[in-house]
Order: C-alpha cells, then structure tokens, then sequence
C-alpha cells in the first residue's frame, strides 16, 4: 500500500507540473502568429510580426518590423530588441506587398515549408501596398491583426465567393505544371482593411489581379463548391436578381480538333433566390423558370468574358493546362503557352433555383 500511495503522489505531481508548464512557456517566448514582407532600400526586405504578449492585466499584441536579406536576419534582429524569445510555431498568416510579390516569393515560401514547427494550413496573401502599414491600422489596434485577418479569410472562403487557399494549396499550385496560383488580395481602403480581389501568379511572380466583382465567376469555375456566396444580375430588361449558391459544379470536357483542344464547361448550379427587383417598379409573381432561362444566359455571357480575359493576360488560373495534360499523355508545356490564348472555349449554364422563399 505504501508504494501505491507513493506513486499516486508522484502522479499528482507529475501533472499539476504538466498543467503549470503551458502558462510557463506562454510567458517566456513571443509566438508569432502574424508576418509581413516588404521590399526595403539597397536590396533588402522590411519584415513586421504579430505576436501576442500575456500579462496579469491580460493580453496585447505587438506589432514590431525590422530590415535584413534574409527572414532569418530579420527574425535576429527582432530578438535582440523583444523581451520575449521570437518562435514561429503558432504562426497563422503570411503577407506579402506587392512590390516584392511582382519580384518573386519563392524563398519566402520555401522558408514556411521548411520550418517543422509551420503547419501547412497557414493562410497567406498579397498586400496591395506594403504590410508594415497594414499591420499597424489604427483601427485594429485592440485586435491581434493576424487573427483576426486570418479569420477575415477564412469565413469569406467558407461563407462568401473566395476560394480556399492556404499554404499547402499555394506549393500544390506553385509546381503543378498547366496551373497559375493564386492568393487573396488586400487592401487598405481608408483605414479599413478589405479583400478586393485575388493576385495571379506566373511561376511565384505576382502579374495580373483577378478584381473582386469577378472572383464569384472564378470560385464557380474553379471547382465543385457547397458555397459560393450571392451574386447579383442585372438581366437585359432590367430586372435584378440575386442569388445564394447552394451547389455548383463546372464539368470540363476537351474535345481535341485538327490536333488542337477545345473546352467545354457544363456548369451546373443550385441556387436561392435572395433578392428580387423587376424594373417595371410593381410587385408581381417571380416565374422561376423564366428567371432560370435568364440567368443561365447572363451566366454564360459573364464566364465567357471572364476566360477570354484571362487569356488575353495569358495567365491560367483555372487550370485548363493542368486538364488538357490529364487528358494528353503528349501534353507539351511549351505548345500549349503558345496554343492558350487561342483556345477555344464554350459554356452550358443549368440554373436552378429551388427557393424563392414567400415571395409567390
């Protein structure tokens, strides 16, 4: 009995120890959660870290940049200045200005893919403008800026009309041949931080936006989605509706003539009707099938020069390439850059709309 008791002492010990070390290691290193990167004077790069700072009196967040040639330097540097020893194992956001995202971000990603302790979920995005300045906004001050524009993204890509991206996804489209990557854009819009599009990359350079009225169109092209968000159309005679997605699915088929591919997009869709204004300014009956007849035309109209501006970029996005290489066991990458901007492309909207709520 004696050895029990003792073991059961060493037991209770042992984890009142373990439930007092988490709070300990909190209060003795800065876990950064937020990073920006900017291009800086004489070749070298401004970074800025979110990091939260626990006291008796509760929590802050600091916000603090330095200037190296490396993220390892400037990371040096900012513990030589911090009371608390800089780790990056809770990091939860990755920014990027625009300057040095149209210079190349490869080393900056490779950085986050190599570290153990980075998760491959960590959002990431471009900053139209620099990041030290988004992440010093007045009005988010009493916020942690990095998680609470991690959670920004992250609802608008589960609730709203932008695509899932992270950085697993980012190194996934980064090396898959046929395939341009993207990321959310940012903005600082008179104080207010806002996501006004989506940055396109060639290779890992920052060239062409994708402006935010048009990432609907690209999110239902994308990829099978449960959510899409709500889109407004304006149809030939007037009258607007709006529209939640419940369900959408773009299926691709290449049909290759005289040696060349040709794509057609069938893109079936379910969707609620949100909001409904004729312009003949009376209430009257909403004729779903009409309205279906309408949109699918609006639908394919708007798709159709949403592509065709793509092309004319010459970025790829949607990864036609990818499928056309699916497709070709000959796909040859050189050909197919020089075929994309001609390539023939068709579209099939089938638009149903399920719900009306009372308004008949």
């Amino acid at each position: 009995m004696g050895s029990r008791s003792v073991l059961s002492i060493f037991f209770i010990l042992f984890l009142s120890g373990c439930s007092l070390l988490p709070t300990r290691i909190v209060n003795e290193v800065g876990m950064i959660q937020g990073v920006g990167y900017d291009l800086a004077d004489e070749g070298e790069i401004e970074g800025t870290v979110a990091y939260p700072v626990f006291k008796k009196e509760g929590s802050t967040t600091e916000v603090k940049s330095a200037s190296g040639y490396s993220s390892k330097e400037i990371r040096e540097k900012l513990n030589n200045e911090t009371q608390l020893r800089l780790v990056s194992g809770q990091l939860r956001l990755a920014l990027y200005g625009k300057s040095l995202a149209e210079s190349g971000i490869n080393d900056f990603i490779d950085t986050l893919n190599r570290d153990p302790f980075i998760g491959s979920i960590v959002q990431l995005a471009i900053v139209d403008g620099e990041t030290k300045e988004l992440m010093n906004l007045n009005k988010y001050q009493s916020e942690n800026i990095a998680i609470y524009l991690q959670e920004m993204l992250d609802q608008n890509m589960e609730f709203g009309t932008l695509p899932k991206t992270n950085l697993q996804t980012f190194l996934f489209q980064l090396f898959q041949t046929g395939q341009d990557a993207y990321l959310p854009l940012l903005k600082n819009v008179n104080g207010t931080i806002r996501i006004t599009g989506l940055a396109v990359f060639k290779d890992d350079s920052f060239i062409a936006s994708i402006p935010r009225e048009d990432i609907f169109m690209f999110k239902t092209l994308l990829k099978k989605n449960k959510n899409n968000g709500t889109q407004a159309f304006v149809l030939e005679n007037g009258d607007k509706v709006v529209l939640e997605t419940l369900y959408s699915n773009p299926k691709y088929k290449i049909n290759m003539v005289q040696g060349k591919p040709e794509f057609s997009i069938h893109l079936k869709m379910k969707t609620k009707l949100q909001e409904y204004s004729s312009s003949e300014k009376k209430r009257q009956t909403f004729d779903s099938k009409k309205y279906q007849d309408k949109v699918e035309k609006e639908l394919e109209k708007k798709a159709l020069t949403f592509i065709n501006r793509l092309k004319e970029e010459q970025v790829d996005p949607l990864g036609l390439g990818a499928k056309f290489r699916e497709h070709d066991r000959a796909f040859d990458e050189q050909q197919w850059k020089m075929h994309y901007p001609n390539v023939k492309v068709s579209i099939k909207a089938d638009v149903e709309i399920e719900q009306t709520g009372t308004i008949n």
